[in-house]
């Protein structure tokens, strides 16, 4: 009987891209706001800057060297994100992932990866780790297992949180 390969990388194949896909340079996606009226297209709540993307299967992007910027309620720069690499649906998420830095304001976190999510209700999405975060800030220091942040209310919620805390110059 022929040797034939298992079953399993047709399915690993499946979530890469392959190799003869179409590679871009220099790509910019992004997630946009309900708009207030129809036909208008909504303000942006995510924008990513890949230096390279791959075309995927069920319209998915994968991308490498992104930064990517989640904007509030007020249209501004609330949040920037680094990453080596990750993956993007149209409407609905976006991941970036290994060495991931996040900076809001003077907050600076470092985790493994993060999510944006879209409801379905067509909300204002949040960013989500389910991955440990370091926060590193000149007042506080911070360790959490996982992180949720709501840019129009500009705030995040932290679980099982260890670290210290600065308050007008004294360590807490």
């Amino acid at each position: 009987a022929p040797v034939t390969e298992p079953e399993t990388k047709a399915s690993e194949e499946a979530a890469q891209p392959s190799e003869d896909a179409m590679t871009m340079q220099g790509i910019d996606l992004y997630m946009h706001k309900r708009a207030a009226s129809e036909g208008v297209s909504g303000k942006p709540e995510l924008w990513i800057h890949a230096e390279s993307l791959t075309i995927g299967d069920a319209n998915t992007y994968h991308f490498e060297n992104a930064r990517a910027v989640i904007y509030g309620q007020e249209d501004v720069e609330e949040v920037v994100i680094e990453a080596n690499r990750g993956s993007f649906q149209q409407d609905s998420n976006a991941v970036l992932e290994d060495e991931v830095k996040m900076t809001a304001g003077t907050l600076r976190m470092i985790l493994s990866d993060i999510r944006w999510v879209r409801p379905e209700d067509g909300t204002t999405g949040a960013a989500v780790s389910d991955s440990p975060v370091v926060i590193d800030d000149p007042d506080l220091q911070l360790k959490a297992s996982s992180l949720r942040l709501y840019p129009d209310t500009q705030q995040f919620e932290l679980n099982n949180v260890s670290g210290m805390v600065r308050f007008g110059g004294k360590l807490l």
